[in-house]
């Protein structure tokens, strides 16, 4: 955690917490093989978030080293849900939060269905069957 992150008491301000989230799902979307400015710019849809949520277990603190791990629990043909687990070195789970994603066209924002290029890109990471 750096300094601009945290409060006066050396804890990180609740809503970096989903700033930390959406950094870590355009790396995934990167990993995935459809980067960000690709998907908003060339592909004719887009993903955007329509709810979160964060649950805080334990504080996060200036100078920690934490790893967010995603995975994706839920899934209709219209919206993918991401589930994020922040974890310290030793495993603990200490922030747990979900993003909502609802799947538009860029050029109306009315919903449409999840392309199948983004379901093959999360399933060549492990993070759903596409069966």
């Amino acid at each position: 955690m750096r300094f601009s992150d945290v409060d006066a008491a050396g804890v990180v301000y609740f809503s970096r917490i989903h700033e930390y989230c959406h950094a870590a799902f355009e790396d995934l979307l990167r990993a995935a093989e459809i980067p960000l400015e690709s998907l908003l710019h060339k592909t004719g849809w887009g993903l955007p978030l329509v709810h979160s949520e964060a649950d805080y277990h334990r504080p996060l603190r200036l100078g920690e080293s934490l790893t967010i791990q995603i995975e994706v629990p839920e899934r209709t043909d219209r919206r993918v849900i991401f589930a994020f687990r922040i974890v310290d070195q030793e495993g603990r789970v200490r922030v747990r939060a979900r993003h909502e994603h609802a799947c538009v066209g860029m050029e109306d924002f009315r919903p449409r269905k999840v392309p199948s290029v983004f379901l093959a890109g999360l399933a060549r990471l492990g993070l759903i069957d596409q069966g």
